[in-house]
């Protein structure tokens, strides 16, 4: 079963909307919260290589994705890195905004 089925079970099941509201919003705080600690450990990682290359790491994404450094493994793993910090920043940004 899915998570939209699962959902619509909740609802049906739950005849005060506040106590469902309540659930979701727990939910949605512990995963916010999961999410926040990753990105302190990403955000520390993106600082280790910023200090070892003397860039930051917007800066070495864009000059990255124009093939202006080469291809050094530590590059795809910054590169990596990078975008998973971006995507996990979009997230966070959604989820808070239903809070």
């Amino acid at each position: 079963m899915d998570a939209l089925a699962k959902l619509k079970i909740l609802e049906d099941v739950y005849p005060d909307k506040a106590d469902l509201e309540l659930m979701v919003n727990k939910l949605v705080d512990a995963t916010i919260g999961q999410y926040r600690l990753r990105l302190k450990r990403y955000e520390q990682e993106l600082r280790d290589f910023e200090q070892r290359y003397g860039m930051d790491s917007a800066t070495f994404y864009r000059r990255f994705e124009a093939g202006e450094l080469g291809d050094a493994m530590d590059f795809f793993e910054w590169a990596g890195l990078y975008e998973l910090h971006q995507d996990l920043l979009e997230k966070l940004k959604r989820l808070e905004s239903i809070v």
